[in-house]
């Protein structure tokens, strides 16, 4: 029996939007500074800030951002330029962006969250796109409704979300429960697909030796202090943080008596011994690292890590060559519920547009070229790079293969997800396998009726702390399972009450 450690009993929730630095001198395609005026005859250089952590995108946006405006120019848009910063991802990125807009400095197009962007809104900081969005043709196509619903505010449009290709692969979740499918046949077993099969599974993990190292040193289950088990709580048909209809009136999942089930039996696990004790105090890197080092065998993941193309799975492999992963049916519940929270509006990836822009029309028809896969668009030269430099594209069999190692390639010249002005999902280039995997997560998802951000929310933003202690210490065993009572009652006291009047109030504008 492994001697479980004493684990911290709070720790911060999590921000979503991260990352942010000062924003990069304008240059032009031969390196020299640009005007950015909007006189006829003049370049235009947008500023764009970007929630990422490229390190290895230059400065001066390398060869990409050369051959990104070279074809802009070809295809009739002219007199246009750009920078992209990406200072990286972190909990400081909506702070400092407050920093910028409260100084009158914000970038022309920048990363954002909801809550930021209703207050930007209302402080009459972003430009309104219901006009532009109609100026779109090609991205317009691959926007989906509800993500454009969901960035409405008091009747609105206040940022753009990505773009999404046909294709049942190119869904928006890519969340589910990652197991080391080595493991599972060193111990012949099958891959589970109810809640009990899974602890069956994760106590083998545990308990059984799956590395055959002769150490008692391998964990079930796996996490990070981000992790909430989602596919745990989809089991029972809820997810903490969503919203969900109980006698006609929305309530929200973290104080329905089913999470109180929840927390039951991850406490259960917990006290077994099948869940890394370490988990709550776990960065994903440090999780990953566990992963290579092949300490746990389930854990949450997304179907892009079983791609061998992957760094998690690559380094894994290197270890220990005959590893492998799978990704698993969400479990099923005692009344047979499951799934995974679907993703957020627009893949979590908004951008909105400054009202000081200058020529916003200009902006919007380059951020609509780079949508464009017809011959004279950007997409395929910002996603990919270069055809034959960086890869090739097979029309009849509609799959992209990439020449380049890794993605890095690609950032190093300024190619790729820096360059994405509007991400358009698409994972031409994925193992078969991968893609399969991608369409499961698309199938079985625990929806949620209600984006929007409401005032109270801003004005109650510790609501979120409040759960994560109490899912903390009751997961932990530092509090008894019955304190989840005694959350509820705090949450409709610090806030929760408002919160869920408002949500309802404007719920029930959707419905009539």
């Amino acid at each position: 029996m492994k001697k479980l450690r004493k684990v911290a009993a709070a720790f911060t929730a999590v921000t979503l939007t991260a990352g942010l630095a000062a924003c990069q001198s304008n240059t032009a395609t031969d390196g020299k500074p640009t005007d950015t005026s909007d006189k006829p005859g003049q370049t235009i250089t947008y500023k764009m800030l970007r929630s990422n952590g490229v390190a290895e995108y230059p400065a001066d946006g390398g060869r990409g951002r050369k051959e990104i405006v070279k074809a802009l120019d070809k295809a009739g848009i002219k007199g246009v330029d750009f920078t992209v910063n990406m200072p990286g991802t972190g909990p400081d990125y909506t702070t400092k962006l407050n920093l910028l807009a409260t100084s009158g400095d914000l970038p022309d197009y920048f990363n954002l969250d909801l809550p930021t962007m209703a207050k930007m809104a209302d402080d009459g900081l972003l430009l309104p796109l219901d006009d532009y969005i109609k100026k779109m043709p090609h991205a317009s196509k691959l926007f989906k409704d509800s993500d454009l619903e969901a960035l409405r505010y008091k009747g609105k449009l206040y940022a753009l979300p990505v773009g999404y290709r046909p294709e049942p692969f190119n869904g928006p979740n890519t969340n589910g429960f990652i197991v080391r499918k080595d493991w599972l046949d060193a111990l012949g077993l099958k891959e589970p697909t109810t809640l009990d099969e899974l602890h069956d599974v994760l106590k083998a993990f545990t308990t059984g030796d799956p590395d055959k190292n002769g150490k008692n040193d391998t964990y079930g289950l796996g996490g990070t202090k981000t992790s909430n088990f989602s596919g745990i709580f989809g089991a029972f048909g809820i997810a903490p943080t969503f919203w969900f209809e109980r006698d006609g009136r929305l309530k929200q999942g973290m104080v329905l008596p089913e999470t109180k089930d929840v927390l039951k039996l991850l406490n259960q696990w917990y006290k077994e011994g099948l869940i890394d004790p370490e988990f709550l105090l776990m960065e994903s890197k440090q999780r990953d690292e566990k992963v290579i080092n092949s300490k746990l065998g389930v854990f949450e993941g997304t179907a892009f890590d079983i791609d061998p193309k992957q760094p998690l799975i690559n380094s894994l492999k290197k270890v220990t060559p005959n590893a492998s992963f799978s990704l698993l049916l969400p479990p099923k519940g005692p009344k047979g519920l499951m799934g995974w929270p679907e993703a957020g509006p627009a893949y979590g990836d908004i951008k909105a547009v400054s009202a000081k822009v200058k020529n916003p029309d200009l902006l919007i028809k380059m951020i609509d070229w780079s949508t464009s896969d017809e011959p004279d668009g950007g997409f395929y030269l910002i996603t990919y790079g270069m055809e034959g430099d960086h890869y090739t594209f097979d029309k009849q069999k509609n799959r992209v293969t990439q020449l380049v190692s890794s993605y890095s390639d690609l950032y190093k010249e300024g190619f790729s997800n820096p360059v994405r002005f509007t991400q358009v999902v698409d994972r031409r280039w994925m193992a078969d396998d991968s893609l399969k995997a991608m369409e499961v997560t698309n199938k079985y998802v625990i929806t949620n009726p209600f984006w929007k951000t409401v005032p109270a929310q801003l004005e109650y933003p510790d609501i979120i702390k409040l759960w994560t202690e109490y899912f903390a210490k009751i997961v932990l065993g530092e509090m008894p399972l019955d304190k989840f009572d005694e959350f509820v009652q705090k949450y409709y006291q610090q806030g929760g009450k408002k919160i869920e009047d408002q949500v309802n109030e404007e719920w029930k504008k959707t419905k009539k």
